[in-house]
């Protein structure tokens, strides 16, 4: 007979959780918009244009976030990942679990931009600032001339050695899967010339779409094995999105049997979640066939279902 676990419900520790991570995270939010970014501002009117500095401040108070929200224990696994080099592109692609992703993926090594959806500019503090360091906005309604020219603007930012960060789902999981990818992102990788470096974030549980509860301060990243340009460049990007999804769902899915061999109390172990990776891993075993069958691979690698 199974555990039943309580994770799924409101506890005290959750209002703990929650009061604690949100005072923080708007007060450290006030003192960057407020103090620190009016001098950032002034800086990069003068020296720096593409306003690479911007990330580096976010990145300060992101770790200033976690050091002070003293319950968060960040797995963390970086699979070696350096800052790029000069002249390197780089594209993250990161699954979307959760609003606690915008703060988490400032880890990731680099001066990071990313593209985020209209909406979320016009959010206080934290879209004011996105908007200022010159992150790059979809909107819904983009004409083709109009997406045309993001991703001409999307790509002098990667010639200029900036490295991007997108979430390919469009929008946040209902349900901890993988959703379909937007090929968007690996056409922009293709026309660029980019490295793609898959990231897997296991952190639905942080804070539920739809929801403001922290219920989980036990985040976990996993950095994948970099998918080198020249290894896909033979590839339509239908087919690298294919891939690289592939690749994150297998991560994912890997990351959470872990999980549930080492942490007590992890939510996925109830009986709903559990269902529901067992649907992703359906997938994935249909994906491992087609990827066999069509001889869907990188050029470094064969189309087995071990890849």
């Amino acid at each position: 007979m199974k555990r039943k676990f309580s994770e799924d419900k409101i506890l005290i520790r959750h209002i703990f959780f929650t009061i604690l991570g949100w005072f923080l995270f708007i007060t450290i939010n006030i003192v960057q918009f407020f103090i620190a970014m009016p001098i950032v501002l002034i800086f990069t009117f003068i020296f720096d244009r593409n306003r690479i500095i911007f990330p580096y401040m976010t990145k300060f108070f992101s770790n200033m976030f976690f050091f002070l929200y003293f319950v968060e224990k960040i797995n963390y696994q970086d699979n070696g990942l350096k800052a790029p080099k000069k002249g390197e592109k780089r594209i993250y692609v990161i699954n979307h679990a959760s609003q606690y992703d915008v703060i988490l993926m400032y880890l990731l090594p680099g001066p990071i931009k990313f593209i985020f959806k209209d909406k979320w500019a016009k959010k206080p503090l934290v879209g004011w600032i996105a908007y200022l360091a010159k992150n790059l906005i979809v909107r819904d309604d983009m004409t083709a001339a109009e997406l045309a020219n993001l991703f001409k603007k999307a790509g002098k930012q990667l010639e200029a050695g900036i490295p991007f960060i997108i979430f390919p789902e469009g929008t946040r999981s209902r349900d901890g899967k993988i959703g379909e990818f937007f090929h968007g992102t690996f056409k922009l990788a293709v026309d660029n010339q980019a490295d793609i470096i898959p990231v897997v974030f296991d952190t639905w549980n942080c804070i539920r779409p739809g929801a403001l509860w922290i219920r989980d301060t036990r985040a976990a990243i996993r950095v994948l094995d970099p998918i080198k340009y020249e290894n896909y460049k033979d590839l339509n990007f239908g087919k690298v999105s294919f891939i690289t999804r592939r690749k994150m769902i297998r991560a994912l899915l890997d990351l959470r049997d872990e999980r549930r061999a080492k942490e007590k109390n992890y939510y996925r172990k109830i009986d709903k979640f559990e269902k529901i990776d067992d649907e992703m891993r359906a997938e994935l075993a249909e994906m491992d066939e087609r990827a066999a069958k069509k001889g869907i691979y990188l050029s470094n690698e064969s189309p087995t279902p071990s890849l």
